[in-house]
């Protein structure tokens, strides 16, 4: 069985700067990337910071509250299952 590593970006933050942190990993062609951010930017469109985060150590992005978590557990869960079908 081929084995990969899921790689996730912060929420808000993009994937494309994760990659260049990893580029030169010995397992960078097993890794699959999630980018969080287009899903966040959306919700915070509609919803309140609050709403998504605890607090914003990051910056832009910080601890989850459950609809955060809700949001990367349902991308995560998404970008597995387009992987499969």
């Amino acid at each position: 069985k081929d084995i990969f590593f899921i790689s996730m970006q912060y929420p808000t933050l993009p994937i494309e700067d994760l990659k260049n942190d990893l580029k030169n990993s010995p397992y960078f062609d097993k890794l699959i990337f999630i980018s969080n951010e287009n899903n966040f930017k959306t919700a915070l469109e509609n919803h309140k910071s609050k709403e998504i985060f605890t607090d914003m150590f990051g910056g832009s992005f910080g601890h989850c509250t459950e609809f955060g978590n809700t949001l990367i557990a349902e991308n995560v869960a998404e970008t597995i299952l387009n992987l499969y079908n």
